[in-house]
Parts: structure tokens; sequence; C-alpha cells
């Protein structure tokens, strides 16, 4: 068979960019959401404490209501330590789905090698590399041209980081977005980064802060990627391929 550059146009519209669009939806409007209750959650677990260590004591009597004092003062830490938490623990889903997207992305890119590429086998490892390169040396298309393309380089440093905080992506991804560095509360400031900061434990949430905004950018630079390659594919030059 021929390659068919309009099929493989509405296979990437039709089964690819849907799962992105899916992907997306689901972590900004039903994951992220049940963090927008974290002051509520963390005042509830302070009255908790403080409820069972000094649901009985009498505010009238000098001794109990001391202890109930020093009760409340450790109730107060266990609200700001739980609200620290679940902050922590959001900052490290928005981490973790933006693993999930640039994993997404390129397990597309593989499967899409597999439909196009008569040499492959389906029991090896597609590198993202190999297809961007069979792309260019085959079909003339080169994604690293595309103007989505800087957002995908930057989302697998963000990956990467997340993956392994400190190293080589960590010091590409701070020259970049040095912002991603720095607590959202101090960005207001203009505060400037510390570029000898160690990046520990973004698995955390700690050293690595993305927002909403960043993982739905990369989300839509990975739908805008496919848009791309696909207006390309049905332009590109024909060549034998084996339909997948």
């Amino acid at each position: 068979m021929r390659f068919n550059g309009q099929w493989a146009a509405d296979y990437l519209r039709r089964m690819v960019i849907p799962d992105f669009h899916a992907f997306a939806e689901v972590v900004t409007k039903r994951v992220l959401p049940t963090f927008d209750t974290f002051g509520t959650e963390a005042l509830k677990r302070g009255e908790e404490h403080f409820r069972a260590h000094a649901g009985n004591l009498d505010p009238q009597d000098d001794e109990q209501f001391e202890a109930a004092s020093y009760v409340a003062d450790e109730a107060l830490d266990e609200t700001f330590a739980y609200a620290d938490m679940l902050v922590s623990m959001y900052f490290a889903s928005i981490g973790l789905y933006s693993v999930g997207l640039s994993h997404l992305f390129e397990q597309h890119a593989a499967d899409l090698a597999l439909r196009l590429l008569e040499t492959d086998s389906h029991d090896d490892e597609i590198k993202l590399r190999k297809v961007i390169e069979w792309l260019k040396t085959e079909l003339s298309v080169e994604v690293e041209a595309f103007a989505s393309w800087p957002t995908i380089k930057e989302l697998r440093l963000v990956a990467n980081t997340v993956k392994h905080a400190q190293g080589d992506s960590a010091v590409r991804l701070r020259l970049v977005r040095p912002d991603l560095f720095i607590h959202p509360s101090r960005r207001e400031g203009g505060e400037a980064p510390e570029h000898n900061s160690r990046v520990r434990k973004p698995l955390f949430g700690e050293d690595l802060y993305l927002t909403p905004d960043d993982f739905s950018r990369y989300a839509q630079g990975a739908i805008d990627f496919w848009s791309e390659l696909a207006e390309a594919l049905a332009k590109a030059t024909p060549i034998r391929w084996v339909k997948g």
C-alpha cells in the first residue's frame, strides 16, 4: 500500500488529539478542583484534634483551661501542618500529571511510528528522537520547526525534573522558566530565583511549583503539536507504509 497522508492526518485528529483533550479535562476539572477546599479541610483537622484532646476540659477550671490552651496551640499547629501537606500534594499532583502528559505524548509518537513504518518491531522500544528523524528524513516534516515545539521541549524538561529532581533537565529548565522554581506566593514581588538551590523533592511538591495554567499550556501545546503534524502529514510526499 502507499502512504496516505490524509488517512494519517484523519487518524491523528480522530484517535490522538481527543486523548489529550480528555486527559486535560479530567485533570483540570475533576482532579485539581479537589484541592480547592484545602483550607476548610485543614481547619476541620485542627478542630478535630482539639475536640479529641480537650473536648471534656472545663474552661472554668484554671488547670484545665491551661491544658486546653496548650491543646489549642497543638490544634493550630496541626491545622497549618495539614494545610502545608495538602498544598505540597497539590503541586506534586500537577507535576505528576505533567509527567503523564509527557509520556502520553511519547507513547502516541511511538504508536504513530508503528502505523507508518514497515521496519519497526512491535517488541522494540521506539524513541521519540527516532520518530522525529524519520519524519524529517522520509517525509520532510520537521516537527522541531513547529510553533508548538518549544512547549513540548519545556514539558519534557518538566517531566524529567519531576522524576529525577536535580540534574541536567532541571538546569536547562531553570534557564527557560526560572519562575517555576519560585513558590507562587513569592512570584508577585519579583523575587529572583535562587540559582544555587538544589531541586530535592518535586514529587512531594517541593522545589518545582507548576500551576494549573502551566499544565493547561502543556496540554494545549500537545494538542497544537498533533494538529500541526496532521496538517503536515496531509501534505507530505507519499512513501510506502503499513497500517498497524
